[in-house]
């Protein structure tokens, strides 16, 4: 196991630098380099090789010219044997091959080398030499090597037709064949000094650029990556690294930016989870203590009621004694309906769950809603979505809910206004950026909407909490109490308001399995 592991660090450590940034610039910068070079070589020795092949050329014409004069003047003189002693004296040079004197017929006459005196060139080259104007470079490979040969015809001037007779236009044809192994020699030690050259120029430039690119950037990569990589497992408490004005410095700098802004993020999203827990902390103290509270409060209260009743019912209705008995029994029912909201509020009722039709529910408070003196003269408009699906939800619980929002409405509106029901179906997100309930499927949404006052943006922040009201005689209760019976069915309630244009109270549900009947419009 111990092998193993070494044997994959070592392997990811292989990859993290054949993959690193700074491998890949230098071997880029090598590639660069190497291109370059070997272009700017290539023509280098091009241009050196044709001017050396063109001055072993100009060598060649050079010689053949110095003979060519050489043999006129000793000829001139009478001193015919200093040809044989000039041919023998320009040979020495060691890239010369051999020079030889031919005759029209091809057979050779005098020669560097005595013996090839007396042999005949091959017909086709002779043909060729007797075509020439006057001399003629061409070149040949031998044994893989070049030989250049100059041939220069040997003109019958005027003060050699004393011994030659002026018949003849030339007394002969002059080749020189020069070796060109010196000059190849030289090409090939050019060649490899440039291939060096070219080498510790790449290597220079790349070990140049590699510590560059490690004192530039790679150590500050590194440091960043790091620092990261301590941000991204949450270590928040990553210190400042130093930027520059350059384009990695920058980026540095918007790090040191994004990291105080997550840190101050975090600090924020931590006081207000404390603040939660704290308030959560109390009021769920307060809820025990209301419902102590309440339990003991509501037994008397129904006693006291009781009796109440029995006094009214016993005093004729003439008597004043009457009015306020029925005073007292309608804030004996106010108690009992605070009591209870306390009670429901700090014992929430698990929602009993089952195939619900929201339109029924809907149309079934709205009944309840038409016995309440307030609210039966507000108008209530129905725009029900057909072929709405079925909720697993508490039908008793839903009703709670709506009934309190329309109450709400209607009181808000003192009776008179109207109150629009729509429901529609949403998909995997909900209306408007919504999120989905039940874990994104579909959603039924439910919408509110009265021709109120509306509702201050003060107080829409504050709107569900708990204990929060802004009626005369309220508990603060209903909202939170109906906030948290949708919540518990994995929905969601929400308020939109603009002042004196009326509210909308928003509520998303979770589709169930079965299918709904269509409902209306009224």
């Amino acid at each position: 196991m111990p092998q193993e592991r070494l044997e994959g660090r070592s392997r990811g450590s292989a990859q993290s630098f054949l993959h690193s940034l700074k491998t890949k610039f230098i071997a880029a910068l090598i590639l660069l380099v190497g291109v370059v070079l070997g272009l700017s070589t290539w023509w280098n020795l091009g241009q050196h090789t044709r001017h050396m092949i063109q001055a072993t050329e100009d060598k060649v014409r050079a010689v053949a010219d110095a003979i060519d004069g050489g043999i006129q003047v000793a000829m001139r003189e009478g001193h015919t044997t200093e040809v044989q002693r000039i041919l023998e004296a320009m040979a020495r040079d060691p890239d010369i091959e051999h020079i030889v004197i031919l005759d029209d017929s091809g057979k050779i006459r005098q020669a560097s080398k005595p013996a090839l005196v007396g042999r005949t060139v091959d017909p086709d080259r002779l043909s060729r030499y007797l075509a020439q104007s006057d001399s003629a470079v061409t070149g040949r490979y031998e044994n893989g090597q070049l030989i250049q040969s100059v041939v220069k015809k040997i003109r019958n001037r005027t003060e050699c037709r004393t011994c030659h007779g002026a018949t003849a236009a030339s007394l002969g044809t002059l080749q020189l064949d020069m070796s060109f192994r010196q000059t190849q020699r030289d090409i090939a030690s050019m060649e490899r000094a440039s291939l060096w050259a070219m080498f510790l120029t790449g290597l220079v430039l790349a070990g140049g650029g590699g510590f560059l690119m490690t004192r530039l950037v790679d150590r500050r990569v590194a440091r960043l990556a790091h620092a990261m990589a301590r941000v991204e497992a949450g270590d928040l408490a990553v210190p400042a690294i130093p930027g520059g004005p350059d384009e990695l410095g920058r980026l540095t700098e918007s790090f040191n930016t994004m990291v105080d802004r997550l840190r101050a993020a975090r600090d924020e999203i931590e006081l207000y989870h404390r603040e939660r827990l704290d308030r959560a902390e109390r009021l769920a103290t307060l809820g025990q203590v209301a419902a102590s509270l309440a339990h003991e409060i509501r037994n008397p209260l129904a006693g006291i009621a009781g009796a109440v009743g029995v006094m009214a019912e016993e005093l004729p209705d003439t008597d004043p004694r009457k009015e306020i008995m029925e005073e007292i029994l309608s804030q004996t029912r106010r108690l009992t309906k605070t009591v209870q909201d306390l009670l429901t509020f700090a014992r929430p009722a698990t929602p009993t769950l089952g195939s619900c039709d929201l339109h029924l529910v809907l149309d079934r408070v709205l009944l309840l809603l038409a016995e309440d003196p307030i609210a039966k003269r507000i108008r209530l408009v129905r725009n029900y979505a057909p072929g709405l699906p079925s909720l697993e939800a508490d039908d008793k619980q839903l009703g709670q809910v709506f009934l309190n929002l329309l109450l709400n409405a209607a009181q808000a509106m003192h009776g008179d206004g109207q109150v629009t029901i729509t429901t529609r179906i949403n998909g995997a997100r909900g209306a408007d950026g919504e999120p989905s309930a039940a874990g994104g499927g579909r959603t039924i949404e439910v919408s509110l909407t009265d021709t109120g006052p509306g509702i201050p943006p003060a107080v829409l922040s504050e709107l569900f909490k708990p204990f929060f009201t802004t009626k005369p005689r309220g508990t603060g209760l209903g909202l939170a109490i109906s906030r948290r019976i949708i919540e518990d069915h994995g929905g969601w309630i929400r308020v939109e308001s603009i002042p004196q244009q009326g509210a909308t109270f928003r509520i998303g549900l979770p589709v169930g399995a079965a299918n709904g009947r269509d409902g209306g419009s009224a």
